[in-house]
């Protein structure tokens, strides 16, 4: 039996329909955290539940202080988090843990590797020794898509505050900084995200 030109039509524009949610709910399905977590030399599964406090620190001597340091922080943030409330709420926190603490340059917007980014200047004393630092603060997420604020912080001992050779160094890491882009679906069987 033969079907008319209508029922025709209304076949296919259900089918289209039905493709369409189709395509619509893989669209919005989020893929699975990737399984490995990436260091410089080594990946492992990281199990869940564990807690990622990672903190990469640079510095000039095996022994004794550093008269330059710069640490690479990560601190899990909401998801709804906003870079300006981040930084200034890490400012309140600053201002209410640093003795002697004096603002140098007050924070404000920088872009670090493509990313809206708020940096700051400060000095104060600890046990009787002058600290100055730069710190740059940005919005990140991890390898399982959890929210991150990120901190990279120079600090200078010397007693003059931060030389331009240190903070030429420091500004060295920030200008080659790439991040590491969002795993696809491709790197979740072990290889590495690209790099930005």
């Amino acid at each position: 039996m033969r079907t008319s030109m209508y029922d025709r039509i209304s076949e296919i524009r259900e089918l289209e329909e039905k493709l369409a949610e189709e395509a619509r709910l893989a669209k919005e399905a989020l893929p699975p955290p990737p399984e490995r977590f990436h260091t410089n030399e080594l990946s492992f599964i990281r199990p869940v539940g564990f807690k990622d406090k990672t903190f990469h620190v640079f510095t000039l001597t095996d022994i004794g202080p550093s008269p330059l340091s710069v640490v690479i922080g990560r601190s899990v943030v909401e998801e709804d988090a906003e870079l300006e409330s981040v930084a200034q709420q890490l400012l309140s926190e600053l201002g209410k843990s640093l003795s002697h603490l004096q603002w140098i340059e007050p924070l404000f917007p920088v872009q670090i590797a493509g990313v809206d980014a708020r940096q700051v200047e400060f000095k104060w004393r600890q046990q009787g020794q002058p600290v100055h630092q730069l710190q740059l603060i940005f919005l990140h997420r991890d390898e399982q898509d959890q929210p991150l604020m990120m901190q990279i912080t120079g600090t200078s001992n010397g007693a003059q505050g931060m030389t331009p050779a240190e903070r030429a160094a420091f500004f060295s890491i920030v200008e080659t900084l790439k991040l590491r882009s969002k795993p696809t679906p491709d790197d979740q069987g072990g290889g590495q995200a690209a790099l930005a």
